[in-house]
Parts: structure tokens; C-alpha cells; sequence
């Protein structure tokens, strides 16, 4: 990607918005993009955290391998998202959790020094940013939320529901992003439960499933799946 499109993107990204046009363009000349294989590694675990990443094309996932050999998936990045950020804001030095494509994928890599620097220069800049921030862990403790009060079926039935196109429709068909096994990770679930739970929504007419296809024949059923 061309610096002038990095530039660009870092633009229009609310992480970099605030900054002044002389730093959005020293931090252009900084960054570098990654391109990934699927599955391939961008960091481990325990590795140090010198920067953070924004994704431009493909899908990040964040996870940890328990002591059985077991992923659990912490979060899913897309393009457009950033992660890593906060560890410069709370002076850690390590990664917490390893990153993997999912796909192929693109990242830019950003210095978290020079970013931290920035911020340390511009009192108004980071001001902004904090606002921002502010709303987006309000945002995270609602999912905490959803994760640790709803039980598996309403949490499935609000999953697949947040795929749907329109919310508002009463058919629709989309495509599951990730891996069943990964996005039961995500939702705090066995893989087993997680396909007992798809056959109920079929016995029950919601839904069709053709490998990573679903076919909802009932939106607000699916919605009201588990409550």
C-alpha cells in the first residue's frame, strides 16, 4: 500500500483523526503494512509489544491455548479495527494473547512509541481520543454483559440475529464469518453445544444451514431463540 494510502486510511481512522496533518504523515512514513497467509502468526503470546495494528483487508483473530491444547478466541478483528492499542496506555510490554490470520489479511503495524509521543505532544488530540474510548469500553462491557447474564441459546440467537442485512426483515440469508468452533469460542460455548443449538433452530423451521450458508427463514423467531 502507497503512503499516500496509508495516509488516508490513518486519516480516517478515530485513533489518528485528532492528530494534526504533520504527524498523520510522519506517522504514515513510520508504519509498515504486513500482508498474511491464512493462519499465519502475527504475534505470540508473551512476545514483546512494540506496536499496535490496524486491520486493512481480511480478519484478525486474537486467542489463547489453554494447558490441554484447547483455542480460545478472545476477539475477533475486522477491517477497519484496530487492537493492541491499549497495552501502550498501560505500559505493557508483552502481548497477552497470540494473533492469527483468519484468511488472508493485511495489516499496518504502528510504532507505539511514536504514537504515545504524539499524544504526549498534543493534549487536545488525546483528550479526543479518551472520549472516543470512553464509549467504545461502554460498548465491550454491554457485550461482557451479554456473554456472562444470557444463556447459550440466547446468546447464539442474538449472534446469528446481529448477521442478518436488515434486522427489520422477516427472511434473510448471510454467511458465518468465522469457523463454527471459533465463533462458539467466542460465544463462551462448547463446539458441541453449539451444534445442538444449530440443530434445535432447524428442527424448529428458523433456520437452513449449507456448510458456512444459513438460509433464516424466521428472523424474529431466531431473535426470540432462548428467551
Amino acid at each position: 500500500m502507497s503512503e499516500f494510502r496509508l495516509q488516508e486510511v490513518i486519516g480516517e481512522h478515530f485513533l489518528f483523526s485528532s492528530l494534526s496533518q504533520q504527524a498523520q504523515a510522519t506517522l504514515s512514513q513510520q508504519c509498515r503494512t504486513i500482508k498474511l497467509k491464512n493462519d499465519e502468526t502475527l504475534f505470540s503470546q508473551g512476545g514483546e509489544a512494540h506496536s499496535f495494528y490496524l486491520v486493512l483487508s481480511g480478519t484478525i483473530k486474537l486467542f489463547r491455548v489453554s494447558p490441554d491444547g484447547q483455542t480460545k478466541v478472545i476477539e475477533v478483528i475486522r477491517a477497519g479495527e484496530a487492537f493492541a492499542e491499549a497495552l501502550m496506555f498501560m505500559d505493557q510490554i508483552r502481548y497477552p494473547v497470540n494473533a492469527a490470520a483468519m484468511g488472508v489479511s493485511e495489516v499496518m503495524m504502528i510504532p507505539s512509541k511514536l504514537y504515545k509521543d504524539m499524544l504526549l505532544a498534543a493534549p487536545q488530540s488525546a483528550m479526543k481520543l479518551m472520549g472516543t474510548m470512553a464509549v467504545k469500553l461502554h460498548r465491550r462491557i454491554k457485550e461482557i454483559e451479554t456473554l456472562t447474564l444470557q444463556n447459550t441459546r440466547h446468546r447464539l440467537g442474538n449472534y446469528l440475529f446481529g448477521l442478518a442485512p436488515d434486522p427489520a426483515a422477516k427472511q434473510c440469508a448471510f454467511q458465518l464469518p468465522m469457523a463454527k468452533q471459533l465463533i462458539a469460542s467466542q460465544l463462551g460455548m462448547q463446539p458441541e453445544t453449539f451444534s445442538r443449538l444449530i440443530k434445535e433452530m432447524k428442527t424448529q423451521g428458523l433456520i437452513e444451514v449449507n456448510g458456512a450458508d444459513i438460509q433464516v427463514n424466521d428472523l424474529q423467531g431466531l431473535r426470540a431463540f432462548g428467551h
